[in-house]
Protein backbone atom coordinates (compact mmCIF):
# COMPACT_ATOMS: atom_id res chain seq x y z
CA UNK A 1 0.00 0.00 0.00
CA UNK A 2 1.18 3.49 -0.16
CA UNK A 3 1.71 5.83 2.44
CA UNK A 4 -1.16 8.15 0.82
CA UNK A 5 -3.72 4.86 1.05
CA UNK A 6 -2.47 4.17 4.58
CA UNK A 7 -2.83 7.84 5.87
CA UNK A 8 -6.29 8.47 3.96
CA UNK A 9 -7.50 4.74 5.72
CA UNK A 10 -6.41 6.21 8.77
CA UNK A 11 -7.66 9.61 8.46
CA UNK A 12 -11.30 8.77 7.01
CA UNK A 13 -11.54 6.05 10.64
CA UNK A 14 -10.45 9.01 12.36
CA UNK A 15 -13.95 9.81 14.18
CA UNK A 16 -15.78 6.19 13.52
CA UNK A 17 -14.42 3.92 15.45
CA UNK A 18 -16.15 1.70 17.78
CA UNK A 19 -14.96 -1.66 20.45
CA UNK A 20 -13.98 -4.50 18.61
CA UNK A 21 -15.61 -7.26 18.44
CA UNK A 22 -14.78 -11.15 18.21
CA UNK A 23 -17.53 -13.53 16.79
CA UNK A 24 -19.26 -16.06 19.32
CA UNK A 25 -18.87 -19.62 18.88
CA UNK A 26 -21.78 -20.79 20.14
CA UNK A 27 -24.19 -18.72 18.56
CA UNK A 28 -22.41 -16.43 16.00
CA UNK A 29 -22.91 -13.42 17.20
CA UNK A 30 -20.44 -10.63 17.66
CA UNK A 31 -19.85 -10.01 21.46
CA UNK A 32 -17.23 -7.70 23.02
CA UNK A 33 -14.03 -9.89 24.99
CA UNK A 34 -10.96 -9.50 26.86
CA UNK A 35 -9.04 -11.02 24.26
CA UNK A 36 -9.11 -8.14 21.59
CA UNK A 37 -8.13 -4.68 22.95
CA UNK A 38 -8.81 -2.27 20.23
CA UNK A 39 -11.17 -0.40 18.31
CA UNK A 40 -12.27 -1.09 14.66
CA UNK A 41 -13.91 0.35 11.83
CA UNK A 42 -15.76 -1.63 8.84
CA UNK A 43 -16.23 -0.70 5.51
CA UNK A 44 -18.60 -2.03 3.36
CA UNK A 45 -17.25 -3.69 -0.01
CA UNK A 46 -16.23 -1.01 -2.48
CA UNK A 47 -17.45 1.74 -0.22
CA UNK A 48 -14.92 4.43 -1.51
CA UNK A 49 -12.35 4.94 -3.98
CA UNK A 50 -9.04 3.70 -1.62
CA UNK A 51 -11.24 0.69 -0.09
CA UNK A 52 -12.35 -0.19 -4.17
CA UNK A 53 -8.46 0.16 -5.34
CA UNK A 54 -7.47 -1.90 -2.12
CA UNK A 55 -10.00 -4.74 -2.55
CA UNK A 56 -9.36 -5.08 -6.22
CA UNK A 57 -5.32 -4.77 -5.93
CA UNK A 58 -5.72 -7.68 -3.21
CA UNK A 59 -7.99 -9.26 -6.01
CA UNK A 60 -5.45 -9.38 -8.86
CA UNK A 61 -2.95 -10.26 -6.71
CA UNK A 62 -4.11 -13.30 -5.23
CA UNK A 63 -6.55 -14.12 -8.06
CA UNK A 64 -9.35 -14.65 -5.57
CA UNK A 65 -12.84 -12.49 -6.63
CA UNK A 66 -13.07 -9.07 -4.54
CA UNK A 67 -16.43 -9.97 -3.83
CA UNK A 68 -15.44 -12.90 -1.92
CA UNK A 69 -14.10 -10.59 0.80
CA UNK A 70 -15.69 -9.70 3.78
CA UNK A 71 -15.11 -5.93 3.89
CA UNK A 72 -11.85 -4.18 4.47
CA UNK A 73 -11.54 -3.42 8.37
CA UNK A 74 -9.49 -0.84 9.62
CA UNK A 75 -8.34 -1.34 13.35
CA UNK A 76 -6.34 0.83 15.91
CA UNK A 77 -4.61 -0.53 18.83
CA UNK A 78 -3.24 1.75 21.45
CA UNK A 79 -0.84 1.41 24.53
CA UNK A 80 -2.00 -2.20 25.45
CA UNK A 81 -4.08 -2.89 22.93
CA UNK A 82 -3.72 -6.84 21.59
CA UNK A 83 -5.37 -9.61 20.40
CA UNK A 84 -4.49 -12.34 22.36
CA UNK A 85 -3.54 -15.85 20.22
CA UNK A 86 -6.74 -16.78 17.87
CA UNK A 87 -7.83 -18.50 14.35
CA UNK A 88 -9.19 -16.27 11.66
CA UNK A 89 -11.44 -19.33 10.33
CA UNK A 90 -14.66 -20.54 11.84
CA UNK A 91 -14.69 -23.64 14.28
CA UNK A 92 -16.58 -26.01 11.93
CA UNK A 93 -17.58 -28.06 14.95
CA UNK A 94 -19.01 -25.11 16.52
CA UNK A 95 -22.62 -24.20 15.97
CA UNK A 96 -22.22 -20.50 15.62
CA UNK A 97 -19.46 -20.84 13.40
CA UNK A 98 -21.66 -23.17 11.23
CA UNK A 99 -24.44 -20.46 11.38
CA UNK A 100 -22.68 -17.94 9.81
CA UNK A 101 -20.93 -19.89 7.06
CA UNK A 102 -24.39 -20.64 5.45
CA UNK A 103 -24.13 -17.78 2.84
CA UNK A 104 -20.58 -17.07 2.07
CA UNK A 105 -18.41 -20.37 3.84
CA UNK A 106 -15.40 -20.51 5.41
CA UNK A 107 -12.60 -17.62 5.85
CA UNK A 108 -9.78 -19.01 3.65
CA UNK A 109 -7.45 -16.82 3.98
CA UNK A 110 -6.33 -13.29 5.92
CA UNK A 111 -5.10 -10.71 4.50
CA UNK A 112 -3.13 -7.54 7.35
CA UNK A 113 -2.17 -4.42 5.77
CA UNK A 114 0.25 -2.76 8.29
CA UNK A 115 -0.79 1.39 7.90
CA UNK A 116 1.20 2.58 10.72
CA UNK A 117 4.54 1.46 12.62
CA UNK A 118 4.75 1.53 16.65
CA UNK A 119 7.51 3.05 18.82
CA UNK A 120 7.30 -0.92 20.89
CA UNK A 121 5.26 -3.53 20.67
CA UNK A 122 2.54 -4.55 18.37
CA UNK A 123 4.08 -7.41 15.91
CA UNK A 124 1.52 -9.69 14.71
CA UNK A 125 2.63 -13.20 16.01
CA UNK A 126 2.68 -16.67 14.89
CA UNK A 127 3.59 -19.15 18.19
CA UNK A 128 3.33 -22.36 16.33
CA UNK A 129 5.19 -21.20 13.83
CA UNK A 130 7.83 -18.73 15.93
CA UNK A 131 7.43 -16.14 13.26
CA UNK A 132 6.55 -12.42 13.48
CA UNK A 133 5.85 -9.21 11.29
CA UNK A 134 6.44 -6.23 12.93
CA UNK A 135 4.55 -3.02 12.16
CA UNK A 136 6.12 -1.32 9.48
CA UNK A 137 3.43 0.85 7.11
CA UNK A 138 2.19 -0.24 3.50
CA UNK A 139 3.65 -3.31 4.21
CA UNK A 140 1.22 -6.59 4.04
CA UNK A 141 1.23 -9.62 4.82
CA UNK A 142 -1.31 -13.12 3.82
CA UNK A 143 -1.50 -16.25 4.97
CA UNK A 144 -4.19 -19.24 4.27
CA UNK A 145 -6.76 -20.25 6.57
CA UNK A 146 -7.12 -23.63 5.06
CA UNK A 147 -4.85 -26.49 3.85
CA UNK A 148 -5.47 -27.05 -0.04
CA UNK A 149 -7.97 -30.04 1.21
CA UNK A 150 -9.89 -26.64 2.76
CA UNK A 151 -9.07 -28.44 6.08
CA UNK A 152 -8.58 -25.60 8.81
CA UNK A 153 -4.83 -24.86 9.48
CA UNK A 154 -4.12 -25.03 13.11
CA UNK A 155 -0.59 -23.41 12.41
CA UNK A 156 -2.24 -19.97 11.99
CA UNK A 157 -2.57 -19.37 15.23
CA UNK A 158 -1.92 -15.32 15.72
CA UNK A 159 -2.02 -12.53 17.65
CA UNK A 160 -1.46 -9.27 18.02
CA UNK A 161 0.77 -8.41 20.14
CA UNK A 162 0.81 -5.57 23.11
CA UNK A 163 1.33 -2.31 21.98
CA UNK A 164 3.56 -0.87 24.61
CA UNK A 165 4.02 2.86 23.24
CA UNK A 166 2.39 4.49 20.70
CA UNK A 167 -0.85 3.59 18.33
CA UNK A 168 -0.77 0.80 15.78
CA UNK A 169 -3.20 0.88 12.45
CA UNK A 170 -3.85 -2.07 10.22
CA UNK A 171 -6.70 -2.64 7.91
CA UNK A 172 -7.90 -6.90 7.26
CA UNK A 173 -9.85 -8.40 4.72
CA UNK A 174 -10.97 -11.87 5.65
CA UNK A 175 -11.60 -13.77 1.96
CA UNK A 176 -14.66 -16.20 1.68
CA UNK A 177 -15.04 -19.52 -0.07
CA UNK A 178 -18.40 -17.59 -1.74
CA UNK A 179 -19.10 -14.09 -2.76
CA UNK A 180 -19.85 -12.40 0.53
CA UNK A 181 -22.82 -11.00 1.24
Amino acid sequence: MSLEECASLIEDSHDKFKISRVVNDEDGSRVQSTSRISQSVSYRQSSNKVVKTIEARIAEFLTWPANHGEGLLVLRYEDGGEYKPHYDYFNPDKEGSSNIMEESGQRVGTFLMFLSEVESGGATRFPKLNFEVRPKTGRAIYFSNVDLAGKVDELTLHAGMPVTKGVKYLATIWLREKPYL
